[in-house]
């Protein structure tokens, strides 16, 4: 009986943080809260609450989906090709998401900080540094246009 218990547990765990990726995809990171993820998974905000106690534990569903998704975006085979998949990406909007929520995180002194420096430097580290800012240069400018 006790393994059936803990495989749901693991089940409600694994549907929360599912849930999570599809809210901040769909809306972005503001629209991540307890009672989003209760709407969208038909829980309890205090059973959200008890899987996911904080923002942070909120973070750690993303488990490397959003710079997963964002290098999927990307064509890395030249330099022309990475600016050129880049600006396609930011027509789209959970590409766009994945930035304001890695820019945002900068500010932050929360797990978000240092997923977003683990993000940029594993771009930096693909693309070279002063690509990299270039591109967050132009990706700034072109999300205050939202």
């Amino acid at each position: 009986m006790a393994k059936s218990t803990q495989k749901q547990a693991l089940l409600t765990e694994k549907r929360i943080h599912q849930a999570i990726v599809d809210i901040f995809m769909e809306k972005g990171w503001e629209a991540i809260s307890y009672g989003s993820i209760a709407k969208h998974t038909g829980l309890s905000r205090g059973g959200v609450q008890r899987i996911v106690p904080n923002k942070d534990a909120m973070m750690s569903a993303f488990q490397g989906q959003v710079a997963q998704f964002v290098a999927g975006q990307l064509d890395f085979s030249t330099e022309k090709s990475i600016t050129e998949s880049w600006l396609i990406a930011l027509e789209n909007l959970q590409f766009r998401n994945c930035l304001k929520f890695f820019i945002g995180a900068i500010s932050s002194d929360t797990l978000g900080k240092t997923l977003a420096k683990k993000g940029f430097d594993g771009f930096s580290d693909k693309v070279g540094q002063e690509k990299m800012q270039s591109l967050i240069g132009l990706s700034v400018y072109r999300l205050l246009e939202d």
